[in-house]
Formats: C-alpha cells, structure tokens, sequence
C-alpha cells in the first residue's frame, strides 16, 4: 500500500507546492486535501492512513522541501482526543483552527498539590447558565502565555471520589479572570508558568467527553502524551504562532535559521560522542561500558517505537504499556547521557564553559531533570 500512497503523495505535492504561496493558503490546502495530516479521518481533513503509509507521504514531502503542516499540541494530542470524545460541532470549530487557521494550544493539568497524583487536582469549575465559572491554579504550563486556548481539567463534583467529580474543558486563554506568571528554572529560562484562575469562564460547549467524566478523558490525553516520545507523533511543521500571511518560503527561511541556532548546541549523545573524542586519553573501562549501555536504552527505545507501530497496523488507537516505557525510557537515558558527559569530562564538566562542549552540557545537566518530571 504504502508504494502507491507515496507515489499519489509524490504527485500531488509536486503539481501543488509552491513556495511564494502564502503560509495561510497553503495550510488550507493541506488540510481540505488530507494530505497535510494522512493519519486524520477521512471526514476530517485527513486519508484515513495507517502509520506506514504516513510515513511515507511525510518523505514525499520532505524530499521535495514542501512545508510541512502546523505542529504542536493540537495537531498530536488534542485532535486525536476528539476524534475519540469530542462532538462533530467541536471538531467543526477547532480541527480547522489548529489546521491551517493558527490557532494554538497547551495543557493546563498538573497543580501545586496534584501533579503526580494527577485526579488530586482542586481547581474548581461550578456551571453558572450556559457558562462554567473557573477558579484555582495550574502549574509547569510551556507557552501559557503565547497560545489561544487551554486544555483544562477541573474538579466540578468535590463530594464525589477523587477519580470521578472531574470535568475536562477547552478554555481560552486571552480573558479576564486569567493571569499568567512564568517560573524561572534552574537554566535561567523561564519556558514554564503557573495560571491563576479568578472567575474565568468556559462555554459549556467546550466541555470534552462528558461533564464528571474527565478522568476518562485525561486517560486518553495522558496515553497520547507518553506516545509523543516517538518521534513520529509530530509532522514536524512550525511549533506555535506564525504569520500566514508571509510566503512559505520566508517562514522556510525563519525555521531554518531557528533550528541551526538550535543546531549549533549538539544533542546530548553527540556531544558526549565528541567530549570521549577529546578527552580519550583519559577514558575508563567503566565510561566505556557506561557508553555502551547508553548505546543499549537507545536500542530499546528503537524497538519500543517499533511495538508501537505494530500496534497502530493492528488498529489500536492508543498505546497500551509501551507508551509509559517510552516515557521511562527517555527518563533513563537522559540520565545516563547526564552522568555519562560528566564522568568523561571530570572537573570540566562543573563549569558553565566546560572544556570541548562550549557550555552546552552544563544547560543540558541543569535542564536534565524535567525529562523525568514533565509529561
């Protein structure tokens, strides 16, 4: 199948792609042609693909230079979630915002007291008419303060058990009652926030699943998350706001300077990769030994990946345990990769511009902690 998917993939981007098109134009045209995201049904923008066949349209498109449609949040976690809880009037309204209108999201979940413990949330959500009144806090939200809506969850049943008085909403971002303080971290980056709740408001027709039903509803979310760790979840387009009214092309130019800056600070493995290089002479059996198991977890976290291909070619919407051993994983090996890179460069590696890595693993040590947290 996936032979003449990519050779109807092949044709149509190269008889539509054009790089003097404007962003706007050519989101529209990926989406109304399924071809922007393969994997959505055919009744919403997409073809109905299995995972082999979108791959193989995302390498159609990558070798022709095409852009690729908008990524992120909406298109990887919440669309899947309402393909699965959603109304028709919702996907109606929000598929074609996060597909090709520039409309963004994040996830407004853990709170102070709740974060593992996840159903422990407090923030509260009492119907008031047509509207559900929003108080309390969230915390560790990226990009709070830069997207249009938030996925929310809230407790609107305190006497019920923990699990089950939970409701999970879409609420937008950009209304009183909402205030945004960013949390600065140990990198001196303040990419997290924590939102303050003060009488925000949702239309009751943004509730996702059913009122009191959220745990079901974050249950999706939470396995489509620990899925994102495999690197086919994205489509890989621009992450956040972008202008669509400027050409393909300059937003090509833009991306591409961003990840070559981003670029510039090598991933961790290479690094390390390049500090043993340097610093071979004084390289350890046990580093050795230490690189060859890093090199291990990386396989596993390949084979992982695969299961959950196999999965998908099954008809299985949501990974079942590989999701999780995924997350796990990814834990595992940025701790290695961590403690790895300072093993190999002894003192160095405790200062900011370590010797042969120009600062860069001192960020990586200092960020290396939220992987285990986040997600």
């Amino acid at each position: 199948m996936a032979a003449g998917t990519r050779s109807e993939a092949k044709r149509w981007y190269q008889k539509t792609w054009d790089p003097d098109r404007t962003v706007g134009d050519w989101f529209a045209l990926l989406a109304n042609s399924g071809w922007g995201y393969p994997g959505w049904p055919t009744e919403w923008f997409g073809r109905g693909m299995d995972r082999v066949d979108v791959r193989a349209v995302r390498e159609e498109r990558k070798k022709l230079g095409a852009l690729a449609p908008p990524s992120g949040i909406g298109p990887s976690l919440l669309a899947p979630m309402l393909f699965r809880h959603g109304t028709d009037d919702q996907m109606r309204r929000f598929l074609p915002a996060m597909a090709w209108k520039g409309e963004t999201f994040c996830q407004m979940l853990s709170e102070p007291e709740a974060g593992s413990d996840l159903a422990g949330v407090t923030t509260t959500a009492t119907l008031d008419g047509d509207e559900w009144v929003i108080n309390g806090s969230k915390i560790w939200t990226s990009k709070a303060n830069e997207v249009d809506y938030g996925m929310l969850l809230a407790r609107t049943d305190p006497k019920a058990p923990k699990h089950s008085g939970l409701t999970f909403f879409l609420i937008a971002r950009d209304q009183p009652g909402i205030d945004i303080r960013p949390l600065r971290t140990m990198t001196g980056a303040a990419s997290f926030n924590q939102v303050f709740f003060d009488e925000a408001r949702i239309p009751v027709d943004n509730v996702i699943g059913i009122p009191e039903d959220g745990w079901t509803v974050t249950r999706t979310f939470l396995a489509l998350e620990k899925n994102s760790y495999n690197p086919d979840a994205h489509e890989g387009g621009p992450f956040g706001k972008v202008d669509l009214n400027q050409t393909c092309a300059q937003l090509q130019e833009r991306e591409q300077g961003r990840r070559s800056a981003a670029a510039q600070g090598r991933g961790a493995g290479q690094l390390i990769a390049d500090l043993i290089d340097k610093h071979g002479h004084g390289i350890t059996e046990l580093t050795r030994a230490r690189r060859a198991q890093l090199h291990t977890w990386r396989r596993v976290m390949g084979y992982t990946n695969q299961r959950v291909r196999a999965s998908r070619r099954q008809g299985n919407p949501l990974p079942g345990f590989e999701g999780p051993m995924s997350k796990l994983t990814v834990s595992t090996i940025t701790r290695e990769q961590r403690d790895l890179g300072l093993e190999t460069q002894g003192p160095h590696g405790m200062l900011s511009d370590e010797h042969g890595a120009s600062g860069q693993f001192h960020h990586f040590f200092l960020s290396s902690p939220a992987i285990s947290i986040a997600g």
